[in-house]
């Protein structure tokens, strides 16, 4: 098989970045220059447990992605990063490579563990696991292949062993729902399934949902869900977290952004611990998250390059949820910069630096995993057994977002009464414009077609 029939199938299978930024896979697939694939099987995330459990229940599926990965860039060399502690992964993977090892396709493309020994936080950020596994750093600003790297979640590599070699679009995705709920469990829902369906997977919550507050994503990059009936799962939803509404996640993550700012404008003190631990810092990035502070509080103007850094902020939140003594954010003015340099038009012509050295200090500043779970006051839904269940899930009704992925919405290709079958495409995207196909995630009659979503009724 050729690299562009690879890049085809993927395509056509609408596989997108599993891990959160929903990036369309197929324009990955096409990078060159590429030695080295990583799959990212860290999964730092507090409570999410669908990566490692997947690489555990089935490995086959990871080393094939990999191996389609590193033929359609040209890589030699494949390695599949996971935490050490994630024991049943770590030997299902390895006895699935001993299995394979004297195949054609092992001998072509080599694909080996790495093992990351210390559980920190993000140990998952691209930035990050690059450096750890191959001891490279991004640009500022850049990208793995500006260093000869292609990195691919493990769920995405599932997606794309399933794409190439039996055709399987993407319809459905493991979802995590942990916390407050009776039953926590790993399940593989339908794309466009409500999220109330989705925790009554879980046997519904343990208390008065009154008490309760939902967050879409882990608990240190998701947000609280507004509608639980609107929201649906995607391709990127990797967790439905309940928690209870006086915890430090809800807390955090309901303040607003005019609180946010006050806040930073009149409490902070400088004391640069959000620089100290930032993980770009740490790195070597010329971007001190304690200087966007001074500026936001003296409104220095938004051409100051110490603003335009906001590109380099890879949201992580561990200076509001963590570093800060005061507990303000630098994230919260980045993210709001962003929007504003967004808006404006601007072009980063500014922060590019590839000459980096990373902080002598940083292997003692990294964050234990344990000790963020402890500061966030979700030690006990971390710690509890969260079941693995490939049982179907049946949902009667769907509304599938049209826009799940990096780039411009898909289009739909259906109209309001047609008869879709579990698969069919539904949507693609406009011809020359990123994005990513959508196919139906259940059998079914079209009930209403919008400019967001595609509704499908059983």
């Amino acid at each position: 098989m050729t690299s562009e029939e690879i890049i085809q199938r993927v395509r056509a299978a609408g596989v997108v970045g599993a891990g959160g930024a929903g990036f369309p896979t197929h324009v990955k697939l096409a990078a060159r220059n590429i030695d080295t694939v990583i799959a990212n099987g860290a999964e730092c995330e507090p409570m999410l447990r669908c990566d490692q459990q997947l690489m555990a229940a089935h490995p086959e599926l990871v080393v094939r992605g990999m191996r389609l990965v590193m033929q359609a860039v040209g890589a030699g060399r494949g390695l599949i990063a996971v935490k050490e502690h994630y024991a049943s992964a770590v030997k299902a993977l390895q006895a699935e490579l001993d299995r394979q090892k004297d195949a054609d396709d092992a001998r072509a493309w080599p694909v080996s563990l790495y093992i990351i020994e210390r559980s920190v936080y993000p140990a998952g950020d691209e930035f990050c696991l690059v450096y750890e596994v191959t001891g490279r750093l991004i640009p500022e600003a850049g990208l793995p292949l500006n260093v000869g790297c292609v990195v691919q979640n493990v769920g995405t590599l599932a997606n794309i062993a399933l794409a190439v070699d039996d055709g399987v679009p993407v319809t459905h995705r493991y979802v995590t729902v942990n916390g407050e709920v009776k039953s926590p469990r790993t399940i593989n829902a339908p794309l466009g399934m409500s999220f109330d369906k989705v925790i009554e997977c879980a046997g519904g919550y343990t208390r008065n949902e009154s008490e309760l507050k939902v967050v879409v994503g882990g608990p240190m990059t998701g947000h609280i869900v507004k509608d639980l009936k609107a929201e649906t799962i995607t391709k990127t939803t990797g967790g439905i977290l309940v928690l209870p509404t006086d915890n430090e996640v809800v807390r955090f993550m309901s303040r607003s952004l005019d609180l946010w700012t006050k806040r930073g404008k009149a409490s902070c003190d400088q004391c640069r611990d959000c620089t100290v631990l930032c993980p770009r810092h740490l790195l070597g990035h010329d971007f001190s998250p304690h200087e966007i502070m001074r500026a936001g509080a003296y409104g220095i103007n938004v051409k100051n390059s110490v603003l335009t850094g906001a590109v380099m902020c890879c949201e992580c939140r561990l200076c509001e949820a963590y570093s800060c003594p005061l507990e303000l954010s630098p994230m919260q003015f980045y993210q709001k910069m962003k929007r504003e340099l967004a808006a404006a038009g601007w072009k980063n012509e500014v922060h590019h630096r590839a000459d980096l050295s990373p902080d002598d200090f940083r292997e003692g500043r990294l964050v234990p995993t344990e000790r963020l779970v402890a500061r966030l006051g979700v030690g006990t839904y971390h710690a509890w057994p969260v079941a693995w269940d490939e049982s179907e899930v049946r949902a009667d009704r769907v509304a599938i977002s049209l826009k799940q992925h990096i780039g411009v919405p898909a289009q739909p290709v259906v109209a309001e009464g047609d008869m879709v079958s579990i698969g069919q495409l539904i949507a693609a995207p406009p011809e020359g414009k990123l994005g990513a196909s959508i196919h139906a995630s259940i059998a079914g009659r079209v009930s209403s077609v919008g400019d967001k979503t595609v509704v499908i009724e059983a």
